[in-house]
């Protein structure tokens, strides 16, 4: 089994890249009931807490994954995302409605908290995981998202610096070293 590439990126994009190469061969990060705890254990942090019982089935996941590629991966492709996956990606933030509550703590400063009311963790979850995405494919950061530029690769991410062409350090040593051999060695791979 391969580790996932979580590459600190927004949530959505680090779903989106559950689907990803190895030596050519794709791998899904969230085949199997295993790896898919293990990808949401990556992302705790990143995601609201509450909500009652386990987090999401793998084949839920699954299709959220796949409208929030075809959504992401058309807005770095700079077209616009299917209708289906937008419905798609809306129906799944709805699932845990939030409300803003005050809380009074006895000795303490009082504070407001996100309440999901009875939404289960999964519900919350992938309400958090559509909610990013739709805040991505309609906020300023939009226009950072980019396809990774390596031979071989298939992840997004989201461009935080002007020169930044890839995914992470490795795709950048990779493309670099593959334009390299296509200037020495002119008459090979054309």
């Amino acid at each position: 089994m391969y580790e996932e590439p979580l590459r600190d990126e927004p949530v959505a994009v680090e779903l989106h890249n559950t689907l990803f190469a190895v030596a050519g061969q794709p791998v899904d990060g969230l085949a199997d009931p295993g790896a898919a705890r293990a990808w949401l254990a990556g992302i705790d942090g990143r995601l609201p807490s509450g909500g009652a019982g386990g987090g999401p089935r793998p084949d839920d996941l699954v299709a959220l994954r796949e409208v929030v590629r075809e959504a992401l991966r058309a807005v770095a492709d700079g077209t616009s995302p299917s209708r289906s996956s937008i419905e798609a990606i809306n129906r799944h933030s709805t699932r845990a409605p939030q409300t803003t509550v005050a809380r009074w703590r006895r000795g303490g400063p009082p504070v407001s908290e996100i309440d999901f009311g009875r939404a289960s963790r999964a519900d919350v979850v992938l309400s958090a995981l559509a909610a990013d995405a739709i805040d991505l494919l309609t906020g300023p950061r939009a226009l950072g998202l980019r396809a990774c530029g390596a031979p071989g690769c298939v992840l997004i991410f989201l461009k935080d610096h002007p020169r930044r062409e890839w995914c992470s350090s490795a795709c950048g040593n990779r493309a670099r070293q593959a334009r390299h051999y296509r200037r020495t060695h002119p008459l090979c791979g054309r």
